[in-house]
């Protein structure tokens, strides 16, 4: 829920539900914590990708294209390319997609499990 107050000078971050200076959130309405950790989450899932499309690509060009010794540079800076390029596109698109689902922090799959383990939950 957002709130409406625009005489206040807090408000809440729609992530953590933390009350923040309102100068201090972004236009979403998230703090800078909350902002960095979806990036280093983003960015930590984007390098697996990328590596996943390294690995992928230095497969097929070594099987399917099978590389002469004269130009072994050229297909090495390809594959880093696609690499970076790759990390680089996944870990943007993850955050973006973190940012436009913008789901408090205890609505998410995992954090949800957790509670639900927790002693001080609904069952006890």
């Amino acid at each position: 829920m957002i709130r409406k107050d625009i005489g206040s000078l807090e408000a809440a971050c729609q992530r953590c539900d933390g009350v923040h200076p309102r100068q201090d959130l972004d236009r979403l309405l998230w703090c800078d914590a909350c902002q960095e950790a979806a990036q280093r989450r983003a960015a930590g899932q984007g390098w697996y990708v990328g590596l996943a499309i390294g690995v992928a690509l230095a497969l097929w060009i070594w099987l399917y294209i099978q590389p002469s010794n004269l130009v072994i540079g050229g297909w090495v800076g390809t594959v880093l390319a696609a690499f970076y390029v790759s990390a680089r596109v996944t870990r943007e698109v993850l955050y973006g997609v973190e940012r436009v689902r913008g789901e408090a922090a205890g609505e998410t799959a995992g954090e949800a499990a957790v509670e639900a383990e927790t002693p001080d939950g609904p069952d006890h």
